[in-house]
């Protein structure tokens, strides 16, 4: 009985609603008592706003910021209690209040940011252009196997917007694109405009024929092979500023009977390491805006509401995992993912052994009906 009375307590702890809203102490001041609430609860929205808005945004866009959020601060506050409230010796108002914010993906605030552009959504699914090409020894090598594995990577990880440069130059790109590896802002920003591209990844590749491994072999033991080292080398630019927001190279190496085959190979081997490297660089810097995620899972039985939980564990790009209610076969989970909720679904839909409906997405919340 004791037993059972624990696991009662422990799935009603497990399942009370987490409050959504972020409790904030500030005092505003005015030269009436209701001027310096309002002042105070201004200061509760700023705080918030100053969390979820970059601060190039936050300069940019002050006015429209100033006009929409900042004029209707009320609106955005779910509750506040006024816990200090005085006059000072020259007539002025100082007021304290703690305030709740609601800063959740589906909060109004949330959606006001978004709606007025913002908050940048766009690079929790960028638009990708990726340019590497690569030569073998001296001599150029066609359809760049190096560029094709880091576009793959990017194409496995959920990014359904990733083209290949390379086939789309023209000769007014091709100024640009020849530079490789040493581009300036103008050069990003026509690729940007060619592309439509919010993102590109610029660099180049190469690889070597290094012989038989077999004449390392004691006796100088000849396989008939022939190896290849490859290095790919990139740099991922911000399309819109030129900032340049990740850079590496990456080595790789194959065998085969033919030496083009096994640099292809090594080629592709270096541009998989370098495109998991940017996939993880994508994810970091689209979830700096801290934008998390609502996932609603529907169901009639609880246990597969937990195998999509268990799987969401394993999906990349997701980060803390945490149940905030359920209730009538509705569990609601909050979750840190830097990437669309529609790629979300699909990673989810292959990673979990039961039938998996969409049922709506938008910009932060993913609805999912399991059956």
């Amino acid at each position: 009985m004791k037993k059972l009375a624990l696991i009662i307590f422990f799935l009603f702890a497990l399942f009370i609603p987490i409050t959504e809203a972020k409790q904030v102490t500030v005092t505003g001041q005015g030269v009436t008592a209701s001027a310096a609430e309002n002042d105070a609860l201004r200061q509760a929205v700023e705080k918030a706003v100053g969390v979820l808005v970059d601060s190039q945004s936050l300069v940019s866009k002050n006015i429209l910021i100033e006009d929409n959020i900042y004029t209707n601060s009320r609106g955005f506050i779910t509750n506040y209690t006024v816990v200090d409230k005085r006059q000072d010796a020259v007539g002025s108002w100082r007021v304290t209040v703690n305030a709740d914010v609601d800063e959740s993906p589906n909060s109004k605030l949330m959606n006001e940011l978004t709606r007025l552009g913002i908050i940048d959504t766009r690079l929790r699914n960028p638009k990708i252009a990726v340019y590497i090409p690569e030569s073998h020894i001296q001599y150029r090598v066609p359809d760049p196997a190096g560029e094709t594995a880091v576009i793959k990577t990017l194409v496995k990880a959920g990014f359904s917007q990733v083209i290949a440069a390379s086939p789309k130059l023209t000769t007014v790109s091709y100024n640009w694109a020849r530079k490789g590896y040493n581009v300036n802002l103008e050069d990003l920003r026509a690729a940007a405009r060619f592309f439509s591209a919010d993102i590109v990844i610029m660099g180049e590749a190469f690889s070597e024929g290094v012989g038989d491994p077999g004449q390392w072999l004691p006796g100088n033991q000849r396989m008939n092979m022939r190896s290849c080292r490859a290095r790919v080398e990139a740099k991922m630019y911000l399309a819109k500023t030129g900032q340049i927001i990740a850079a590496d190279g990456k080595y790789g190496s194959a065998l085969d009977i033919s030496e083009a085959v096994a640099s292809k190979k090594a080629l592709a081997a270096a541009g998989e390491e370098i495109g998991n490297y940017f996939v993880d660089e994508i994810l970091k810097y689209s979830s700096s805006n801290r934008q998390n995620t609502e996932l609603i899972v529907i169901s009639s039985d609880f246990s597969k509401i937990n195998k999509v939980q268990a799987a969401l564990k394993s999906i990349r790009g997701v980060k803390n995992v945490q149940m905030k209610n359920y209730a009538s076969g509705k569990g609601v989970f909050e979750i840190q993912y830097s990437g669309a909720p529609q790629t979300l679904y699909r990673e989810l839909a292959s990673s979990v052994d039961t039938a998996l409906n969409l049922i709506s997405a938008s910009y932060n919340t993913l609805t999912v009906g399991v059956s």
